[in-house]
């Protein structure tokens, strides 16, 4: 009976972040590629550095800064007894848009598995709360908190 709930449970909350899912539209992605307000391209940061900033002249010849639009960061590699686990962060406009798990663990079949189970979950649940305060995936405890503690460094370089 357990098992029935538990999948009638997660049936339902997969039908809802389902179509809860927001496309993008793709007339304004062809337009033009991403730029910041200055018409540069947007900058991508990686190495766990914070983000850069675009630096243009203006007619007047005064150098001006414009915030990226769009910055990528990468969260520290942090060891387990499994394996490294490392994620990037994709930040717009001071919104958490993406993240991209860099490292999970790896190497034999069961490692494999959980990590395949839970990188999307955890994905999941860090886009919706907007942080790393997420919790653990049953089964997968230890690639969980590696994967909040990476998320974290992300997030702070990236200053969010």
């Amino acid at each position: 009976m357990k098992r029935v709930i538990a999948a009638v449970s997660l049936t339902v909350a997969g039908l809802a972040a389902l179509l809860g899912f927001k496309t993008r539209d793709a007339s304004s992605e062809a337009a033009a590629p991403s730029t910041t307000t200055t018409g540069q391209p947007a900058v991508t940061t990686t190495g766990g550095g914070a983000p850069s900033e675009d630096t243009t002249t203006t007619a007047a010849g005064a150098a001006t800064t414009a915030a990226p639009a769009t910055v990528q960061v990468d969260g520290p590699v942090v060891d387990t007894r499994y394996g490294p686990v490392q994620v990037a962060v994709v930040v717009a406009d001071g919104v958490l848009v993406d993240i991209v798990a860099l490292q999970l663990p790896s190497g034999d079949r069961e490692s494999d598995q959980i990590s395949e189970y839970a990188a999307p979950q955890l994905e999941e649940m860090a886009l919706a709360a907007q942080s790393a305060e997420i919790d653990v995936v049953s089964g997968a405890t230890v690639t969980s908190r590696a994967y909040a503690d990476s998320l974290q460094g992300a997030l702070d370089s990236a200053g969010l």
